[in-house]
This record gives structure tokens, sequence and C-alpha cells, in this order.
């Protein structure tokens, strides 16, 4: 029973990791844009990053992390669709597991997978940014030796391994039991949207308070709020009509 409740899962993984591959192109190609304008800025001379780091104009290591910095953009976007997706979808679709909700349950999935993939390249990119970066100090929580970095690139950490975490504990639902899988899902998962963008606020040099870009990330949390407090409103507004039809 248990192998068969494994290789169903495996078998839910293949499929959702092939129907990723379209939100994986548009994040690519978003990644590829956003690139594009911040080697504009470099070249212009008005980019943050190479104005705090001048060392990584001389070596080379600007353009690696520049393609850094957009896929970082990339996967903080998949992470913003994924959680405002996550909290709108019973919303959505009250209607039980209908061929609809099915679609933009798996739709949820492809973008935590895509997610998870984009913030490893984030990461890993660093790697080649000649400033020191090594495999211990990207997945080491508190190694590395920029002292001002040291809680930014831990949350940053923290939240890769949550999201790792989180996105493969629906393959293993059956073996975690649905409650347990629901609990984790529901508790956990803002825990990772909320650590990616302390993250991006505490070491993004171009969202600085009272920057445009700093403005905008602030104002795209107001869906997420609205749809958190529409979530939350409605299913106690449902337990209070269950329990009164009950009572009468």
């Amino acid at each position: 029973m248990v192998n068969q409740k494994v290789s169903r899962d495996t078998r839910s993984f293949r499929a959702d990791l092939y129907a990723s591959l379209p939100e994986t192109l548009v994040a690519l190609l978003l990644s590829a844009i956003i690139f594009a304008i911040i080697a504009a800025r470099v070249h212009s001379g008005i980019d943050a990053a190479a104005i705090e780091m001048p060392s990584m104009m001389g070596n080379g290591g600007v353009w690696p992390y520049s393609m850094s910095q957009a896929v970082g953009w990339a996967a903080f976007l998949l992470s913003w669709a994924t959680i405002l997706f996550g909290v709108l979808l019973p919303i959505l679709s009250r209607s039980g597991q209908t061929p609809f909700r099915r679609t933009l349950e798996q739709l949820h999935r492809c973008l935590s997978l895509a997610l998870i993939g984009f913030i490893l390249i984030h990461a890993l990119l660093l790697l080649q940014d000649r400033m020191g970066d090594t495999l211990v100090t990207i997945f080491v929580p508190w190694t590395t030796q920029y002292k001002p970095g040291r809680l930014p690139v831990t949350v940053g950490i923290c939240s890769l391994y949550l999201a790792i975490l989180l996105g493969a504990s629906f393959y293993f639902r059956n073996t975690l039991g649905v409650r347990a899988w629901l609990l984790l899902h529901r508790y956990v998962i803002p825990a990772v949207y909320v650590l990616a963008l302390w993250h991006t606020f505490l070491y993004g040099s171009d969202v600085k308070v009272g920057s445009p870009l700093g403005i905008v990330l602030w104002v795209i949390q107001i869906p997420i709020l609205f749809a958190f407090v529409v979530r939350i409103t409605g299913s106690g507004f449902r337990k209070y009509n269950r329990r009164a039809r009950t009572r009468s």
C-alpha cells in the first residue's frame, strides 16, 4: 500500500514538473528583461549594487551578480504569485474537486516548483561574482564573511530550505497524512514568502526606503493582504452559518 502511494506521488511530481515548463519559460523571459534593465543601469553608472561594490566592476563579477539579481526578482515574483494563488484558490473554487479546481491546484504547484528552481539559480550565480562566496556561505546560514550580509543571507537561506520542504511535502502528503500536510501547508508557507520579502528588503540595494522600486514592492502586498482578509473572514462566516444551522 505504501509503495502504491509513493508511486502515485512520483507520477504526480513528474506530471507537475513537465507542466511547469510554461511558468519556467515566462520567468526566464522576465529574468532576461530585468537583466537588460540592470545592465543598462550598470553601463550608465547608476546601478546601486555596482556603486556599493565597485570592486565587481573591475574583476568582471558585476555581470554574474546582476544575473543573480534578475533571477532573484523573477523568483520573488514567482513566490508572490504562488502565495496569492494559494490564498485565492479556496475563494475562486468553492465547489469541491471540480476540473477547474484541479487545474488551479496544479498551476499553484507548478509555480512552486519553478520558484524552487529559480531560488537555486539565484544563489548559485553568486559563486561567479568573485566576491568570495562559496557553496558553504551560500547554503549554510551565518557563514558569510560579509558581516552586514549575514542576516539577509541567512534569511534567504531559510526561505530556500522552507520552500524546498513545503514544495516537496505535497508529493508526500499521502505518507504524511492529509491533515498534517494541510496544517504544514496553511501555516508554514506564508513564512516562506515573509522571509523572501524580508531578504529582499534587507539585501536589495535597489529597494532602499523611499526608492520607487521599494514603494512598488510594498504596494503589491495589498492584493495578498486583501485575499488573506477575504479568506479568513469568509471562512469564519461559513463556520458561523454552519453552527447556526446545526443549532436550528
